[in-house]
């Protein structure tokens, strides 16, 4: 019976991982099946703002597929010409070494941590540079999409001139298709768990009761 009770609850929890995926793939996504972040306000007076290292599965296995990290969109939105764009973590160090910066830190708080390392200015402006795996340039609303891939990756955010002062609103997302199969996986794992311990406590219940009739007579 206590084994019974244990399956019971394990399954619970895969009912409860299953319900919770599917109700995301559901609900919390936006119109473009990504799911997104809070638009936040970025302000630095620095000439860059970078994320922390994205490690991405850097010592990536091989048997795990590239699609199964997603595709990546950032939105920034600038009254003048803005540059946003994805590097491989080294390059973007090499190009921001001596500039002056603010690391992105938690993108969830109000306002968004950042912290700051002084400097002077970029040599070159960022799309004079070529390592970008994904970029997007210009005023007004800019989008950048990148198919993941494996690695350790920087993001930033920087005037497309290289200026200083920085002022955008900003939101990242990432779209994942296999969540609502992981969903459903978990959904059908937990019912046939729950099955199984319910069908199991009826048979000990049905054997608890014949036990005392065949003792009487």
């Amino acid at each position: 019976m206590i084994f019974a009770c244990l399956a019971g609850l394990i399954g619970l929890l895969f009912l409860a991982g299953g319900v919770v995926a599917v109700g995301a793939h559901l609900f919390a996504r936006d119109d473009d099946g990504y799911y997104t972040s809070d638009e936040v306000t970025l302000e630095s007076p620095t000439f860059a703002i970078r994320t922390e290292e994205i490690d991405l599965g850097a010592d990536d296995v091989d048997w795990a597929p590239e699609e199964i990290l997603g595709d990546v969109r950032i939105r920034v939105t600038s009254e003048t010409p803005v540059f946003v764009g994805i590097g491989p973590d080294g390059a973007v160090a090499a190009y921001l070494r001596g500039v002056g910066q603010d690391e992105l830190t938690d993108l969830d708080d109000d306002p968004p941590d950042l912290t700051g390392t002084p400097g002077g200015a970029p040599r070159r402006p960022p799309e004079a540079v070529g390592f970008w795996v994904a970029q997007a340039s210009g005023a007004g609303e800019q989008v950048l999409n990148w198919d993941a891939d494996f690695g350790r990756w920087s993001a930033v955010v920087m005037n497309a001139d290289a200026s200083r002062g920085i002022d955008v609103e900003a939101d990242a997302g990432v779209k994942i298709g296999w969540v609502i199969w992981v969903g459903l996986g978990l959904l059908i794992v937990g019912l046939i768990i729950d099955g199984a311990a319910i069908a199991l406590m009826l048979l000990i219940v049905r054997g608890a009761e014949r036990g005392p009739a065949a003792t009487t007579s």
